[in-house]
């Protein structure tokens, strides 16, 4: 082998060497780029520094001479390279390289889109109907459309905010809107924020560019304005960002809380669609963790009240993402608005509800946060209370007497009723969820009015022992107390059994049992645990007279059959309750019970005699007190009166039946059936003795609006000579005598049997007379409606 060849093979080997360190680097920086971008950081192009170093093989040791050594030259590898960011003349230093400040303060971005000049047609017709969009980071808007038109004047102001100028561009991307199609990239241009200046706002025109294109594309024209913001702090520079949201895989990783989050509504939300409408729907993210609500169509104001929870891990990020799309069939969703949340700024078992405004004037969301410490090491509560601040409580919410402080010590602050503490201890003989292992993953929540809460997680047991402790601000004594059981798996969570509890009657200990999701019948299980209810009786008596707290975590129930029966029996146990009163009545007026008869006339005409207004309150509160005697020591109260034994027997033996039997699907059609024509008839009964009443007044038949007339005149005359009293009092005796004059009279309804001889609207219809004129002229509407 000559001197040639081993000065070939060496410099083979040389520049291989070198340029497998340029893939390495190259490889490096893609993947550093890739994290940029993950942050929401643009990187544009890079150009390294136009400096090359040269290697030379010297073989003098071998005798050469200088002319035989060989000269090459290596491109620099990324010790030797300067890095930086490209966009435009405005994003470029005088020295070629980008500033860089490891911290600098957040700035508001104002950013005027005016208009577009001479723009690239994109349709056939030799125009485009275009719109802007603008991003910043992950931070985004969108214009409207201008139809057909070349020259488009958008005039809309959008906002940003900026952790820092320096890494930071804004890009404006041109598209013409096609529907039902994807939509054409006009042209974009980005450029560097760092360079514009600040506090004043100036217009600029630039040029746009597409890297497949060779026309000239039009330019934009928008205006910016930088400034501080003064309510935002200093953010990490990049790097601390990178430690922060990186996950290592050395790191230890365990949970330490659950954040239960419900989307209640969105007002005012930015349209979209042409009609002025959007289609909404709302994206969350905490990490790898996504949620995605139900889209609700053609609506600004939309309401979801959906809940979820997301799983906070010690490496977790601490930034809930909120976005908020425009779904669109054929292409991709319009970008409505978003929002970040700081779940580190939310303390922990405590409800949270905020109404977040989006970036962009998007509008403003709803949501309900709860942060719920679950972690391994933290079993028991931090609001453990000791029994001086049970004193302490008592003292707060006590009632003054003061006559100085009375007014401003119970009257302040209405809404703060008392405090409910509320103690989960355990829970034993738990179905078994995982019947592979024969055990569950069992966890408690709690929810009073707004505010849930949950318990830690307990593995592999059927008897969990959690003594967790909560403590719940109550602003309505009349709420409820709902305590649900989960077994917990990794994608779902599955019902166990659960109790629902008045917070009046929580002041002791419970041992209850488990019901089913219904709440209607007992599951498997039982779950022990303390309540303690402190308040002040005045404020929570004022709160009873005003309006209740709307449930935002409640969903109406979509209709059922089972529902639907359900409440046309609460219904028909209520009227039979008012049948079996007056048939106890009729009785009375049948005198099938002579005493018991003349006892009740003597009583009428006493009362008749008597009566003051004064006595109507009074006997309603002599009907409370009965029924508390009644509760307590064991009188016979008035619905056991009213209700005769056979009509008892009957309902309970049909609630026995309904429980027992199993209806075939025939049968169930049949019943649901059988209900409607219920209901049907009777909204007709209603319906058609109203229209009757109404027609009496507008003279529909003159002959029975005459005989009204008639009457009421001289009821008019009558009472004005004839005390009502006297009146009340002669019906009511000729009402109970009656049958005594006359066994064989038949009871009369002289008012309804007078309103049945008017017809009603429908009846009215049938009986209108039609003309064959008039048919004509309606057949020539209706052929010409056709022809339309």
């Amino acid at each position: 082998m000559n001197k040639e060849n081993i000065k070939t093979i060496t410099n083979d080997v040389v520049k291989l060497h070198f340029l497998m360190e340029e893939y390495n680097t190259a490889r490096q920086r893609r993947k550093r780029d890739r994290d940029h971008r993950s942050h929401g950081y643009k990187i544009l192009k890079r150009s390294t520094s136009k400096e090359q170093q040269f290697y030379r093989y010297d073989d003098s040791s071998s005798g050469s001479d200088s002319d035989s050594s060989s000269t090459f030259a290596i491109p620099p590898s990324a010790s030797s390279s300067e890095e930086e960011f490209v966009a435009s003349p405005l994003s470029r230093s005088s020295s070629g390289k980008s500033k860089h400040t490891p911290r600098s303060n957040p700035h508001k971005v104002e950013i005027t889109v005016i208009g577009a000049i001479d723009l690239a047609a994109r349709d056939s017709n030799g125009l485009s109907d275009p719109y802007c969009k603008v991003k910043i980071g992950l931070q985004r808007a969108r214009t409207k459309v201008c139809p057909k038109t070349l020259n488009p004047q958008w005039e809309e102001t959008f906002t940003f905010i900026v952790d820092s100028l320096d890494d930071a561009f804004v890009k404006f991307k041109v598209m013409d809107y096609d529907r039902g199609f994807r939509d054409d990239l006009i042209g974009y241009c980005e450029l560097n924020l760092s360079y514009f200046p600040q506090e004043d706002a100036h217009v600029f025109t630039e040029k746009l560019v597409d890297e497949s294109s060779t026309e000239s594309l039009g330019s934009i024209k928008f205006s910016i304005t930088i400034t501080p913001d003064p309510h935002s702090t200093p953010s990490p520079d990049l790097d601390e960002r990178e430690n922060q949201r990186s996950t290592s895989p050395f790191q230890e990783r365990y949970l330490t809380g659950v954040l239960s989050v419900t989307l209640v509504e969105a007002q005012n939300l930015r349209p979209m669609n042409k009609d002025g409408s959007s289609d909404p729907y709302c994206k969350f993210k905490l990490g790898h963790q996504k949620y995605k609500s139900k889209v609700l169509r053609r609506t600004l104001d939309p309401v979801w009240k959906e809940r979820f929870e997301i799983r906070v891990y010690s490496d977790s990020s601490n930034l809930l993402e909120i976005s908020v799309y425009d779904e669109e069939f054929g292409f991709s969703d319009n970008f409505i608005g978003s929002a970040e949340v700081n779940i580190s700024d939310l303390e922990e078992s405590k409800t949270y509800k905020r109404e977040i405004e989006l970036d962009n004037s998007g509008g403003v969301i709803v949501c309900i946060f709860n942060l719920s410490n679950i972690s391994e090491n933290n079993t028991e509560s931090g609001c453990e209370l000791t029994p001086e601040d049970f004193v302490s409580l008592r003292k707060t919410y006590a009632l003054s007497y003061n006559p100085l402080h009375y007014l401003t010590y119970n009257w302040e602050n209405v809404e703060d009723v008392g405090v409910l503490v509320v103690k989960i201890i355990k829970c034993i003989d738990l179905p078994e969820a995982e019947t592979i292992i024969g055990t569950s993953d069992p966890f408690c929540s709690i929810e009073v009015e707004n505010t849930q809460v949950r318990t830690p997680t307990l593995y592999k047991t059927n008897a969990p022992v959690w003594n967790k402790q909560f403590k719940f601000h109550i602003r309505d004594i009349h709420s409820t107390l709902n305590i649900r059981v989960f077994d917990e798996d990794k994608n779902k969570y599955n019902f166990l059994g659960g109790v629902k509890l008045p917070i009046l009657e929580a002041h002791t200990v419970h041992r209850c049992l488990l019901k089913d999701r219904k709440l209607e019948r007992v599951a498997f299980g039982e779950i022990f645990l303390e309540t303690e209810l402190i308040y002040n009786p005045l404020r929570a008596a004022i709160k009873t007279l005003l309006p209740c707290e709307e449930n935002l975590m409640y969903e109406e129930p979509k209709f059922k059959r089972n529902l639907f029966m359900q409440n046309f029996k609460r219904v028909y146990a209520l009227a039979n309750i008012a049948l079996s009163l007056g048939l106890w009545v009729q009785k009375i007026y049948n005198w099938d019970n002579r005493p018991k008869s003349a006892l009740f006339l003597l009583f009428y005409t006493l009362l008749v005699a008597t009566f003051e207004l004064y006595m109507v309150p009074m006997f309603a509160a002599a009907v409370i007190i009965y029924e508390f005697l009644a509760r307590w020591v064991g009188f016979k109260s008035f619905e056991t009166w009213i209700l005769n034994t056979e009509s008892q027997e009957q309902l309970h033996k049909d609630e026995d039946s309904d429980e027992g039997e199993e209806f075939s699907l025939t049968a169930k059609m049949k019943m649901v059936m059988g209900v409607c024509q219920t209901v049907q008839n009777s909204l007709d009964y209603v319906a058609s003795y109203c229209e009757r009443v109404k027609n009496l007044f507008n003279w529909t038949i003159p002959f029975l609006s005459f005989m009204a007339a008639t009457f009421l005149i001289t009821g008019t005359i009558v009472l004005y000579f004839i005390p009502l009293r006297w009146l009340i009092m002669i019906w009511g005796i000729n009402k109970f005598t009656v049958k005594l004059r006359n066994p064989d009279y038949e009871e009369n309804q002289e008012l309804l049997n007078f309103l049945s001889r008017l017809p009603s609207d429908v009846e009215l219809n049938q009986m209108r007379i039609i003309s064959k004129d008039s048919s004509k002229s309606k057949r020539g509407t209706l052929k010409s409606r056709r022809h339309k």
